[in-house]
């Protein structure tokens, strides 16, 4: 990876958005700019300020230091990939049922331990 910040920053985003399956332009929506502003920031030819990474980093459920600090990083289990790609296109209120259900099985994975 290059020493210059804004492709780093940019390789991540651009990272952590496909792992979601999601599209620029619904990037776009969320954090408020063009898709093809997307593209110039994912590309690092486009300056990203805080707001647009926070909106960013939250639609991407990475907090933003995972973004914006070399030492930061996130073991992902590749097995989550086909369920984070599918939790992004459920509704609000079927993520919110599916979060009271995964909190369910935790609780009763941890009670027979």
């Amino acid at each position: 990876m290059t020493n210059d910040p804004r492709l780093k920053i940019g390789s991540r985003l651009k990272e952590a958005r496909e792992y979601l399956g999601l599209s620029q332009e619904e990037a776009a929506v969320v954090a408020k700019v063009s898709r093809s502003a997307i593209s110039l920031i994912e590309s690092g030819q486009r300056k990203l300020d805080s707001v647009e990474l926070m909106a960013l980093a939250k639609l991407y459920r990475r907090p933003m230091a995972y973004f914006t600090n070399d030492d930061f990083s996130v073991e992902l289990d590749p097995e989550a990939a086909v369920f984070a790609r599918s939790f992004s296109e459920l509704s609000d209120d079927d993520k919110k049922e599916l979060a009271q259900f995964a909190e369910f099985l935790a609780a009763r994975s941890n009670k027979k331990e």
